[in-house]
């Protein structure tokens, strides 16, 4: 009784037997479509969700070539291939979708691809942008204490340092000249027992000007790498350079008594004294 009342609420007075079969199908698909919804058997349609905006598509796509590049710059850096590393920072910076942190990564590793291809302006640039970034930035000690970026790191930091307290610089720092950092890079690689790569940096650091103490230490470190690498000849023509530089010289206690280059030294020492006897004391 209640299906036929209700049915006739929605088809008026026209009669069911005078609707075409597929009418009166549809029709029924309807009101039962209706009554299951009025009594909470079908739930009504839901609204489908907003995807992103184009914007934010395209936001998510930039950090992710952004994030890309920054692996890349760093994986290449490792390898040794410095301009393409070079690249790689630089558009992941020109993204504008790094944060902090992966903006001061970007800049630190430029600053050392700088101060590895003799740079040194760019580098201590880089170093102050990264600053820039973050006033209490600072490198790990192993960083720190490098002996090609670690002192214009530390040049850097400490301008920052005296500017930000209101205090004017004592007198202009200098950088290391490209000699004293060869220098530096051969001491690293002797205290390392990396003799091959020591005596490479020490002849490049001969090739620039030095002052005459580091000439005669870079001749000294030479001697002592030929040694410890069994080329006593060469060892041997070291020394003699140092004492052309230097009459008088002699080494301290320990290393004189050294058992690889000791007996070479006092050798050459000996011959010295022959071929160039002291000047007698005056009377």
């Amino acid at each position: 009784m209640f299906a036929l009342s209700s049915v006739s609420v929605f088809t008026g007075s026209i009669p069911a037997l005078d609707r075409p079969r597929g009418h009166q199908q549809t029709l029924c698909a309807a009101i039962l479509a209706t009554f299951l919804l009025l009594a909470g058997c079908v739930a009504p349609p839901v609204v489908g969700t907003k995807g992103p905006t184009a914007e934010e598509v395209a936001r998510q796509q930039r950090l992710e070539r952004a994030l890309n590049n920054l692996a890349d710059g760093l994986k290449r850096y490792e390898a040794g291939a410095y301009d393409e590393s070079m690249r790689s920072f630089l558009l992941a910076l020109d993204s504008g979708a790094l944060t902090i942190a992966q903006q001061i990564t970007a800049r630190k590793n430029m600053a050392f691809t700088h101060c590895v291809n003799n740079r040194e302006a760019a580098c201590k640039e880089e170093f102050e942008k990264a600053f820039a970034l973050d006033a209490k930035f600072d490198l790990p000690a192993a960083e720190a204490g490098h002996p090609t970026w670690g002192p214009i790191f530390r040049l850097v930091k400490t301008e920052i340092e005296l500017r930000n307290s209101g205090r004017s610089l004592p007198a202009p720092l200098k950088l290391p000249t490209a000699g004293e950092k060869l220098m530096a890079d051969g001491a690293v690689s002797y205290d390392a027992a990396d003799y091959t790569k020591a005596i490479k940096w020490y002849q490049d650091a001969l090739k620039e000007t030095l002052v005459e103490t580091d000439q005669i230490r870079a001749h000294k470190f030479l001697a002592f790498s030929y040694c410890l690498s069994n080329r006593v000849t060469l060892c041997r023509a070291e020394f003699e350079k140092v004492f052309q530089l230097k009459v008088d010289f002699d080494l301290e206690p320990a290393e004189a008594g050294h058992p690889s280059w000791g007996p070479s030294f006092r050798m050459v020492k000996a011959k010295q004294k022959n071929t160039n006897p002291a000047t007698p004391a005056k009377k």
